[in-house]
């Protein structure tokens, strides 16, 4: 095995896709590859049916995996506000197929699956209500928000994505045995700390929590967040591939 790299498989936010995360693949300093998943309804999926819900949403990502997966590099999960969410749920179905788990996993900007959703009904906000919420939360283009075309496309999309996460029915089950790192904006109002804990209670291994600055789409704008990311996958993954000598 490689123990220089990694496969880094990130799961996006509501209303996100694998171009949303261009940038940040850029700016990540990894050693190996980068796969940010494209959800289907938007992007070069556009045709395709929005998720149900996120258990069949995270089946879609376990196909995408096995299909992309690089068995020579240890795997790595990034799952985002919503994509944390589907991040977890994707590992429940990797573990139920028998299929390989990731060997560090990254939560950020979500509260622990066990959690009520503040917000529940965000997803039936009138147009006008859930523009003005979009934009506090931040994360996109103000300009794009008065944008007519880009409104009528994206919001069909990132309605069905709160859905998801609004309406998300947690079952409890056993605990994973991975490290999970927990990174969050400082000034992000939509988790508290205690419930952004509560991921402790998903995994018997090591479980990390970090402030970094900014807001709730802070790993777009905090530049200490592809270092954090670096630093973790090299303590959690990198080092413990090494052979004693």
């Amino acid at each position: 095995m490689d123990v220089n790299g990694v496969q880094l498989f990130i799961f996006p936010h509501a209303g996100g896709s694998d171009l949303s995360y261009r940038s940040l693949e850029r700016k990540l300093q990894i050693t190996g590859t980068t796969f940010t998943i494209c959800y289907p309804g938007r992007a070069k999926r556009f045709n395709e049916p929005f998720a149900k819900d996120v258990p069949s949403l995270a089946k879609d990502c376990m196909d995408i995996i096995t299909l992309n997966r690089q068995h020579d590099l240890p795997m790595v999960f990034l799952g985002h506000s919503l994509g944390a969410l589907v991040a977890y749920e994707t590992i429940k179905c990797l573990r139920t197929s028998g299929s390989g788990l990731p060997e560090l996993v990254f939560l950020t900007g979500r509260s622990g699956p066990c959690e009520a959703p503040v917000n529940m009904e965000r997803h039936e906000l009138a147009d006008g209500e859930l523009i003005t919420h979009l934009s506090a939360m931040g994360g996109i283009d103000l300009s794009l928000l008065t944008n007519p075309d880009f409104i009528s496309f994206f919001l069909p999309v990132i309605r069905n994505d709160l859905r998801l996460n609004d309406t998300y029915k947690y079952c409890e089950s056993n605990r994973f045995d991975i490290p999970f790192v927990l990174l969050n904006g400082s000034n992000d109002r939509i988790a508290e700390t205690q419930a952004l804990l509560s991921w402790q209670k998903e995994t018997l291994g090591i479980c990390i929590h970090e402030f970094l600055d900014g807001g709730h789409f802070f790993l777009l704008e905090s530049p200490d967040f592809s270092k954090k990311i670096s630093q973790f996958i090299h303590r959690y993954v990198i080092c413990t591939q090494l052979p004693y000598v």
